[in-house]
C-alpha cells in the first residue's frame, strides 16, 4: 500500500482491527484523562500510572523512544535528554481534531511547568504534521526549559544551529517536555527521563525571588 513521507495510508478501505473497538476507544479516553490530570498537576497529590525509562547515560533509552514513537529525537554529544520528556502516542485521527488539520499524523510539543508550583502551566509549543520537524521542536523546548529567565516565545524560531551554540542557564530541568503524536497506531502515554549521571555538582534549589523569576531554577 503505497504511503507518504508521514506515514499516511494511501488509498484504499482500512481494514476492521483492534483500534476501531470499543476497548481502544475506552484507551485512548483513559489515557487523555490521565494527560490533563498531569496539565493541571494532579500529581502533586496523587501519583498517576505511568511508564518511564530510566538508565544510565547514553544507554540507548533515546534509542529506544525513537522505536516506539517513530521520530527521531535531539541527539548531541554526552546528556541528550536534560529534562523529563513525556510522549502520547494516540490513535486518534487529527483530521477530527480541527477543521485546519488535514494530514492524518500530526504532533504537538508543549512545556509543563511544575516547578515552582506557585507557576504550575502548561504551554503549548509547537506543532508540525512532518516527523522530520520533531527533533528540532524538541531541541527549542528543551531549551527553553533550561533558560527559564528567558520567555519560551523567543525559542520558537530557534535554528538547529542556534540551538547547539545557545547557552543553557541549567544543566538541567525538572520541568518536562510533552510531546504528543495524533494518528499513531497504538495508545500509551510514558516518560523519558534523563540518564542517570555518576556526579552532580550541584544541588537544585528554587529561587522565589519575585515575579518576574518564574520558573528560575539554579542548579
Amino acid at each position: 500500500m503505497a504511503s507518504t513521507n508521514n506515514g499516511c495510508p494511501g488509498v484504499g478501505p482500512s481494514p476492521v482491527s483492534l483500534g476501531d473497538s470499543a476497548y481502544a476507544n475506552s484507551r485512548r479516553t483513559l489515557n487523555e484523562v490521565i494527560k490533563l490530570l498531569r496539565d493541571v498537576g494532579t500529581e502533586e497529590f496523587v501519583t498517576l500510572p505511568k511508564i518511564a525509562v530510566i538508565g544510565n547515560q547514553s544507554a540507548g533509552k533515546s534509542s529506544l523512544i525513537e522505536a516506539i514513537a517513530k521520530v527521531k529525537v535531539p541527539r548531541a554529544s554526552g546528556t541528550c535528554t536534560r529534562c523529563p520528556m513525556e510522549v502520547t502516542l494516540s490513535t486518534f485521527d487529527p483530521s477530527a481534531y480541527s477543521d485546519a488539520i488535514q494530514p492524518c499524523w500530526y504532533a504537538k510539543v508543549s512545556l509543563r511547568i511544575t516547578v515552582p508550583p506557585e507557576r504550575m502551566a502548561t504551554f503549548e509549543f509547537g506543532h508540525t504534521t512532518n516527523r522530520d520537524d520533531v527533533p528540532l521542536l524538541l531541541s527549542r523546548a528543551q531549551l527553553a526549559l533550561l533558560n527559564p529567565g528567558i520567555h519560551y516565545s523567543e525559542f520558537t524560531k530557534f535554528s538547529e544551529t542556534q540551538c547547539q551554540e545557545h547557552d543553557s542557564a541549567q544543566r538541567f530541568s525538572p520541568n518536562t517536555v510533552v510531546l504528543e503524536i495524533y494518528g499513531d497506531n497504538v495508545d500509551i502515554s510514558f516518560v523519558d527521563l534523563p540518564g542517570i549521571i555518576s556526579n552532580v555538582a550541584n544541588v537544585v534549589f528554587i529561587n522565589l525571588q519575585g515575579a518576574d523569576d518564574r520558573w528560575k531554577i539554579d542548579i
